[in-house]
């Protein structure tokens, strides 16, 4: 038996946020005060993800919410990362792989000197409500700019980390952006593998409460568009199609008047881990500030896009494009009912 501050602990904690929202990480305690970190093979997506990078950073983000939410329920924890991961097979080993460990301190002051989160605005309405504010946001955005001030919030977070936030407001170089994506989600369609990986990770129907995937409401987009881009691949490849597709989805991101990139370190275990962390911190500043942002994975897990990015942008340490801006508040995608399991 455990104490039941695990649970607790993972109620908040499995608010952070996963690609595709496949919530591969559990936690599995082992005493009142100790916890394994283990990550699921099945949840993983090695066919688009080439060599688990994106999972691993998650796993950054989901140690940081592992540490807000100790704090939230009154203890410190540590978390000990292990050393060595092997990425590239991550997904063709045992079927659980340990990645960390946590120990909680005995009930009592919580020291906030111990945090390493650097968001410099108190949440209004608690921690809680703002890890409940992040969401993606992949509806319109209000036609208006993001404040200076929370631009450079942003910035500070990530050069906190030893990263560096890009922020374009550029409107020709933004629809340009905008006009790649598009291209790029319609290009990886045709790439049967990876299509394939993903279909299995799309809900349709009303968005449950608890689960996990991605549904039609929090995409923004009706069943039939998501089920015919998996039946009939090679209709987008049609250009008329093709050019009514492009249409239909730029309809969704009207109103961008912004681009970001996420620049520095992301190919080594470790890395990946710390990127983690600053996205995190990086997404509850922006939550802070009531701005939202919709990641724009297909370009950089493309190396046709990726390159275009690198060439656009001057830079070769790109690792996340996003679109970023205010919104209506975006339908909250589900997540499971506990991420926490008995040995």
């Amino acid at each position: 038996m455990y104490d039941r501050v695990w649970d607790r602990i993972g109620d908040f904690a499995r608010l952070a946020p996963t690609p595709h929202n496949t919530q591969p990480f559990r936690i599995v305690p082992v005493g009142a005060t100790n916890a394994d970190l283990v990550v699921v093979r099945e949840r993983l997506l090695p066919r688009e993800d080439h060599g688990n990078l994106y999972m691993a950073c998650a796993f950054g983000i989901f140690a940081t919410a592992l540490e807000h939410a100790a704090r939230f329920v009154g203890r410190n924890i540590a978390i000990d990362v292990v050393p060595r991961v092997d990425l590239a097979r991550l997904h063709a080993g045992a079927r659980r792989v340990l990645v960390g460990r946590a120990t909680l301190s005995e009930p009592g002051p919580v020291d906030a000197a111990e945090t390493r989160w650097t968001m410099r605005i108190e949440p209004r309405d608690g921690l809680l409500a703002l890890f409940e504010a992040r969401r993606t946001s992949r509806l319109p955005y209000h036609d208006r700019a993001v404040l200076g001030a929370s631009t450079s919030a942003l910035a500070h977070v990530a050069g906190v980390y030893g990263h560096r936030f890009l922020a374009v407001d550029d409107a020709q170089v933004v629809r340009r952006v905008l006009r790649l994506n598009v291209e790029a989600i319609i290009d990886n369609l045709q790439i049967r593998d990876e299509r394939e990986e993903i279909r299995g990770w799309y809900r349709y129907g009303e968005t449950p409460p608890d689960g996990d995937g991605l549904w039609e409401r929090p995409m923004n987009q009706p069943a039939w568009e998501l089920r015919s881009a998996f039946a009939t691949p090679w209709l987008y490849r049609v250009p008329g199609f093709r050019s009514f597709a492009r249409h239909r989805y730029l309809r969704t991101q009207r109103g961008t008047r912004h681009i970001g990139l996420l620049c520095g370190p992301f190919a080594e275990w470790p890395d990946l881990v710390h990127a983690g962390r600053m996205l995190m911190a990086f997404w509850l500043e922006m939550a802070a500030h009531d701005v939202y942002m919709q990641p724009m994975g297909s370009m950089l897990t493309n190396a046709r896009y990726a390159d275009a990015i690198a060439r656009q942008f001057a830079v070769d340490d790109c690792w996340l494009v996003f679109r970023y801006g205010y919104s209506d508040v975006p339908p909250r995608a589900p997540r499971l009912q506990s991420i926490v399991e008995r040995e």
